[in-house]
């Protein structure tokens, strides 16, 4: 009687991306750097815990922060990192005072360097962009404001967007000059 042996199918290859000075800008981690004290994460689980969007998500600050450490590129593709409201109780009670949030504010602007940016990011930022306000304002709040004596909009940069050579123009200018989502570039690849 011979015995049957099964091959195991290989495993499928998983790529990480490691930092290497050729795969992005230096900055990436100087930045990081000079805004928090991430060499000093423990990896205790303090943000985590402390997390009101991660009860609800599947947002987890702390192993976002360990592939900041290890180098690994895909924290910037990754879409948990939009998940964070920015609560700042992360922040609050890390022991080892990391700036948890401050990591996340930094991964977003180099995600939104490189055309990640989340759907509903972009529709906020469009909406600062037309209106100056991050949440539009309806028929029904202009009104509403009206009755309380209130102007109908509240004041925005927009008030001052027509002064000559007005500074906040010129920020407003460079906060709105946004790369292409990834979405906006599938789409011109379809088209």
């Amino acid at each position: 009687m011979t015995a049957i042996t099964q091959q195991k199918p290989p495993l499928p290859e998983t790529k990480k991306q490691f930092k290497t000075t050729d795969d992005f800008d230096d900055a990436y981690l100087k930045d990081i750097e000079r805004r928090t004290n991430i060499w000093s994460c423990i990896q205790c689980g303090t943000c985590t815990a402390s997390c009101e969007s991660g009860r609800w998500t599947a947002f987890k600050i702390r192993n976002i922060i360990r592939k900041v450490v290890l180098g690994d590129l895909s924290a910037l593709d990754d879409p948990d990192i939009w998940f964070c409201t920015t609560c700042y109780q992360c922040y609050e009670r890390c022991p080892r005072d990391v700036r948890p949030t401050d990591v996340i504010i930094e991964l977003r602007n180099y995600a939104t360097a490189r055309g990640n940016m989340s759907p509903n990011h972009q529709k906020t930022v469009g909406y600062l962009k037309q209106t100056g306000h991050g949440v539009p304002i309806d028929d029904k709040t202009r009104k509403q404001r009206v009755e309380l004596g209130l102007p109908e909009l509240p004041p925005t940069i927009y008030k001052y967007k027509d002064e000559k050579d007005s500074e906040l123009k010129k920020m407003a200018d460079y906060l709105f000059n946004l790369p292409p989502g990834k979405e906006s570039k599938d789409r011109k690849k379809e088209a």
